[in-house]
């Protein structure tokens, strides 16, 4: 029985009819040549043989046992060169039979990277799902995921205390926007009677004194720090937190996570879908009229300007129908957030603790009568008070930089007449 060696670019190859059981094809050789193949194909094809793919110089140097025991010797070696058509032969006399109690080597399967799919509970993790990436939406899931398996919570325990985490982290700017508030309403009597004097100089068509009010009504706001859009300080930082949570916990309630759908409790045990009784989403538009109300976040609705005050009070109402049909995950948030705002509004109270934050005391005014106006009337007089405040404050601006250029710039030279009507009457007399 035949027994050769085949020399590919990638080593030496023993073949024999009684270990391949089958003809030697072109094809197979090519597959025996090919290095992604050629490891597979001998593994099942012979018993293992240490350092297989040696090169000529490594065979003529050393000693190549076959495990194949049955298969006698043979004294010629065909290499094989895919750019020569000739074969060489070369002696074998040297290969020897290799020892009875030789055991070829165990093979080394193929070790691929195993990803960590489930966390600490045994549940899949956010990143195994396509979740928890790195973007503000992403990172509130994970901080969710971490209290869930870190701390053993169910989800709606992680996502009340992720909730209440994030608003003590804000708490300072709670801080700042409760002395901007409590500033806006001591000073509020002054700014709404000059408010009322420029509306009415409007009114008549007096521009002259609607000017004059209006440049009082800015220095005032000025001298005594009354900003009303700093007001909306606290609900503009609020609002990119409360996006990032929403669109995390609609991404997980969508997908769904299954862990959710059993991580609620009392009458909503999932999590993933709209809340059934619709107690939440009620919950959530009253806490939130409340803290409109009270004034948590420095939005008092008292202390909005008349237009202001209506959009705040309709909020809740208009949001009901909405929310109903968010995620409950969703709805816990919120009612957490809202809840944990009126607590805020408890705890400011205490005087001690006012004045280690040192938040100004509110002066009390007596109640002002104001002519009663509609939605729509008192919408259009609000901005075109606004407006005109506006216009007021753009030309005080550039009237400085006018009278600040001119006295840094050079002297403007004048004439006793005017040059270009001179110059025009030159030019037609010639």
């Amino acid at each position: 029985m035949a027994a050769h060696m085949t020399f590919c670019r990638y080593g030496y190859i023993y073949k024999s009819s009684s270990v391949f059981r089958h003809n030697l094809t072109q094809n197979t050789r090519k597959n025996i040549c090919h290095p992604v193949s050629y490891g597979k194909f001998f593994r099942e094809s012979f018993h293992t043989v240490k350092n297989v793919t040696r090169r000529r110089s490594v065979l003529s140097s050393n000693v190549l046992y076959c495990p194949h025991n049955s298969a006698p010797l043979v004294t010629s070696l065909i290499r094989f060169n895919s750019s020569t058509a000739n074969n060489q032969v070369i002696d074998t006399s040297n290969f020897i039979n290799p020892p009875s109690d030789y055991i070829p080597p165990v093979p080394i399967p193929e070790t691929t990277e195993l990803i960590q799919t489930l966390n600490a509970l045994g549940e899949p993790s956010l990143q195994s799902l396509g979740l928890g990436g790195h973007w503000p939406s992403g990172l509130v899931q994970q901080g969710l995921e971490l209290l869930h398996a870190g701390l053993g919570l169910p989800w709606w325990g992680s996502i009340v205390i992720g909730t209440i985490i994030v608003r003590t982290c804000m708490f300072p700017i709670v801080i700042k926007a409760q002395k901007m508030s409590i500033n806006m309403m001591n000073h509020m009597p002054t700014v709404q009677r000059l408010q009322l004097k420029f509306s009415q100089a409007r009114q008549r068509g007096n521009m002259l004194e609607a000017m004059k009010y209006g440049g009082e009504l800015a220095d005032y706001m000025k001298r005594n720090n009354v900003k009303p859009f700093g007001q909306l300080m606290m609900p503009m930082l609020q609002l990119p937190v409360f996006l990032s949570v929403f669109v995390g916990l609609r991404a997980m309630a969508n997908l769904p996570v299954e862990s959710m759908k059993t991580g609620g409790c009392l009458w909503f045990p999932d999590l993933t879908v709209p809340e059934p009784i619709y107690g939440l989403p009620l919950l959530t538009a009253i806490t939130f009229w409340l803290t409109v109300e009270a004034g948590v976040d420095g939005m008092s609705a008292q202390t909005q300007a008349h237009v202001m005050k209506w959009f705040l009070r309709a909020m809740p109402v208009v949001m009901l129908p909405i929310i109903m049909n968010f995620p409950t995950a969703m709805l816990v948030y919120w009612f957490t957030s809202n809840s944990f705002s009126l607590m805020q509004v408890m705890f400011l109270k205490i005087p001690k603790v006012r004045t280690y934050f040192n938040i100004p005391e509110r002066v009390i005014h007596p109640e002002i009568v104001a002519e009663k106006k509609g939605f729509i009337e008192g919408f259009r007089e609000s901005y075109g008070n606004m407006k005109a405040t506006q216009q007021v404050l753009e030309r005080q601006r550039l009237d400085e930089l006018s009278f600040r250029k001119a006295a840094q710039g050079p002297i403007t030279k004048t004439y006793p007449y005017n040059p270009k009507k001179v110059g025009a009457g030159l030019d037609k007399k010639s």
